[in-house]
């Protein structure tokens, strides 16, 4: 059995020995002295390997295996037709009446002359392969022996091959992934019960018609502390170390999983395999100038590594690498990319909120508004009302009206001396809160001044023509704001002196008696801070107010902001928020114009996570870190992926 090649050198088996040995004839000790030889001898290596290229199992079997008629009976199996043929034998459909269920029958077929050894041994590696238990493993019922050729019983898949079933190119990516990663879930399973599958392709692994990927044809497989080397297997996917004499081991499982995967990600075999053949070993695969997602590359040029110890260390971890390789990023970017949105959402939300809350009490202050003038308004009838009934003032009024309506226009020295005592009534009458005004005109019903406290010696003057006094003249109480520049224009007598920064709250009223009017007042009241003050307490906000000919009172913006809607201004190192309204509708007791419920920002308001720099700083990152993950996606050829099933 071990001879000298030459004096001097070490021995050697011989090829007798080694066919033997290939065989799987000898001893468990005979075996095992045998495998330590081949361990330690490279000659012995390079002679089995040899020896092997010629024993490989090709894809396609030269000469058919003889068919069993249909109708035999196999123990409790009832046989039926033959459903596909593989190196390593054909599979029949099968019926269990037992169990009133269709099986698959895997028959191992061994050459002829081998040993009965070959056949225990075959027996017992489809026992430990029963043995197995796996979502991703096709499941074996039972297992037995006719006619000399081991058996295996199977569940029945209805489906197609994963041949089939996988789609070529970056758009099915997803599709095959999905598939491959339950495959390798199956060979993982197997590995941790100490099988090595031996024969992993595409035609060894079925898609049932549920979807469910299975692997099968354990035909090669054997358990992980046997250490006779069994060199089956299909050429295109046998592991490098196969060729070289080596044992096989779960890394050579990898190996061929990675060329199955790379074939099915391209469409067509690796040229390095391609023309593989029992006398024409493989070269060493690259991926260089594929078109791969660079992320998967990586985990394939790992797993497709010439020497078994640079793959991957488990089937575990080459599944786990793939999970990592089927998004177009890194989980880490993901999460720092998800974080930053979150952080940015978290923020404007905050934001979001906050100016909500501001802006909800800036309505409810605008809302406010209206009544407050609206009591302005009632407090001027209230006034009127007192200041009316203090003695003599309407009889006072009503003898200036007769006057006129008897003499018309005529200036006479009678008309005049009416006009006078009237005049005199009424700056001795009392007209409580009335003189007290910072404007006050009283006229009668023909349009003349009877009273102005400002310009006494005025009376028997024309009052000036107002449509506001023209409507109050109709019977209409009216509201309006006035600035300086209109009191100018009209060159009305003022009780205090003109106000330029300010605006004069002007009220117009008739005075009735009876069913005439035989007179009007006109009061004004400054918008002063003190007014605002009041009015802005009330409210809940300051006030900024802004006439129709162009004046402002507690503010003077040089452009008026939107009405409406809430605005945001920078005025003068202060930041607002500010809301106007409309005034002067119609039905109600407001002065025309406009008012603005205004609220000054904090620092700590405008400040910290809520400055503008900040969230339109951690919005544009975001924006930009979705971005650059969308450019990843599109890279990676994950923007076209599909969905496992149509």
């Amino acid at each position: 059995m071990i001879h000298a090649a030459a004096e001097g050198d070490e021995e050697h088996l011989d090829e007798n020995a080694l066919a033997r040995h290939v065989g799987g004839e000898g001893t468990d000790s005979e075996r095992a002295g045998v495998t330590a030889h081949i361990e330690a001898c490279e000659g012995c290596r390079a002679l089995l390997t040899a020896l092997v290229r010629t024993l490989v199992a090709p894809e396609i079997e030269e000469h058919a295996p003889r068919l069993l008629p249909r109708g035999t009976n196999l123990g409790r199996y009832v046989l039926l037709d033959p459903v596909g043929r593989g190196g390593m034998g054909v599979v029949y459909g099968a019926f269990d009446p037992e169990l009133d269920r269709k099986v698959a029958l895997k028959f191992l077929r061994a050459r002829e002359g081998k040993a009965v050894g070959t056949r225990t041994q075959l027996l017992a590696e489809a026992q430990a392969i029963a043995r197995l238990s796996h979502p991703n493993i096709v499941t074996v019922h039972d297992v037995g022996t006719f006619d000399g050729e081991v058996f295996f019983a199977m569940e029945y898949v209805k489906g197609e091959t994963l041949r089939r079933s996988q789609r070529p190119g970056l758009p099915g990516l997803h599709h095959t992934l999905t598939l491959y990663r339950a495959a390798g879930e199956g060979l993982a399973a197997a590995h941790r019960a100490g099988i090595v599958h031996g024969d992993f392709k595409p035609e060894n692994v079925l898609v049932g018609e549920d979807g469910r990927v299975r692997v099968t044809d354990f035909g090669l497989a054997r358990a992980i502390h046997e250490h006779a080397p069994r060199f089956a297997g299909t050429p295109a996917y046998m592991a490098p170390e196969h060729w070289h004499g080596q044992s096989g081991d779960v890394r050579s499982d990898q190996y061929s999983f990675c060329v199955a995967l790379l074939e099915a990600v391209e469409g067509r075999r690796p040229e390095e395999v391609e023309d593989t053949s029992p006398t024409r070993p493989p070269e060493p695969i690259s991926l260089r100038g594929r078109t791969l997602p660079v992320r998967l590359a990586r985990v394939l040029a790992r797993g497709l590594a010439v020497e078994p110890d640079q793959r991957w260390p488990t089937m575990d971890a080459l599944l786990e690498a793939l999970r990592e390789a089927s998004l177009p990023f890194r989980r880490s970017t993901g999460a720092l990319a998800a974080l930053l949105a979150l952080v940015t959402a978290v923020v404007w939300v905050q934001h979001t909120l906050w100016e909500r809350g501001v802006d909800h009490e800036l309505a409810a202050s605008a809302a406010r508004l209206p009544l407050l003038l609206q009591a302005q308004s009632d407090r001027v009838d209230l006034l009127l009302q007192a200041g009316l009934r203090a003695n003599r003032v309407l009889d006072a009024l009503g003898q200036a009206s007769n006057m006129d309506a008897a003499l018309g226009l005529a200036e006479d020295a009678s008309r005049e001396h009416q006009l006078a005592e009237a005049h005199e009534t009424l700056r001795s009458a009392d007209l409580p809160g009335l003189k007290s005004r910072d404007a006050l005109l009283v006229a009668n019903a023909w349009g003349r001044v009877v009273l102005n406290l400002a310009d006494p010696g005025g009376f028997g003057a024309p009052v000036p023509a107002l449509p506001m006094l023209t409507q109050a003249m109709e019977g209409t109480p009216t509201e309006a704001l006035w600035s300086a520049a209109t009191l100018t224009r009209l060159g009305t007598p003022m009780v205090t002196a003109l106000r330029p920064d300010d605006l004069l709250l002007v009220s117009a009223r008739p005075v009735v008696r009876g069913m005439s009017i035989i007179g009007l007042v006109l009061t004004g009241r400054w918008v002063d801070s003190g007014l605002l003050d009041e009015l802005g307490r009330a409210a809940g906000a300051k006030l900024v107010l802004h006439a129709p000919d162009g004046g402002w009172a507690g503010a003077r913006w040089s452009r008026a902001p939107t009405i409406g809607r809430v605005v945001q201004l920078e005025l003068a190192g202060t930041t607002l928020r500010v809301l106007g309204v409309q005034l002067g509708g119609e039905g109600t007791r407001t002065p025309p114009g406009v008012a603005y419920v205004v609220r000054t920002l904090t620092p700590g308001e405008i400040g910290g996570a809520g400055a503008p720099w900040v969230r339109w700083g951690l919005l544009a990152a975001s924006v930009a870190a979705l971005g650059w993950l969308g450019l990843l996606t599109r890279r990676s050829g994950w923007s076209s992926r599909s969905s496992p099933r149509d």
